[in-house]
């Protein structure tokens, strides 16, 4: 039996992953990930070097990242580099952060609903899309 209620995991920085990745609980990723990535709290340390697509309930960016981002809570620490769109419902860019890209707010009301509906509102990111390798 699987038990991940309050679970972490890391990603190494000697650790390179192309795939998909589905957590629980918390993810620290140092290595290189190229890929999508679904989970709870993710954060993509100052090591970092991912590209994909990330759709997560809290995400802290302190490395590198490119591509599309959907969370909650999202947080670009200073020394981050972020290229790609970001959904969030909430945003944090500290000074010092690099961030090239569009930024959609969702409101938590809006998400809901987008939820119960059961579709997509922007079948564009649908996690069946194939994340391309930089």
């Amino acid at each position: 039996m699987n038990n991940f209620i309050n679970s972490s995991s890391v990603i190494s920085s000697d650790t390179i992953i192309k795939g998909k990745i589905d957590f629980k609980g918390e993810l620290l990723i140092e290595g290189k990930v190229s890929g999508d990535i679904l989970g709870d709290n993710l954060t993509l340390g100052p090591s970092a070097k991912v590209d994909g697509k990330i759709i997560v309930k809290a995400i802290t960016v302190q490395g590198s990242f490119a591509g599309f981002i959907r969370s909650d809570t999202v947080k670009l620490d200073s020394g981050s580099t972020v290229k790609g769109d970001i959904e969030h419902s909430e945003i944090s860019i500290e000074t010092g952060a690099n961030f090239n890209g569009k930024v959609i707010r969702i409101s938590k009301q809006q998400k809901k609903s987008s939820e119960s509906e059961g579709e997509e509102t922007n079948p564009i990111y649908s996690l069946t899309d194939k994340a391309v390798a930089k």
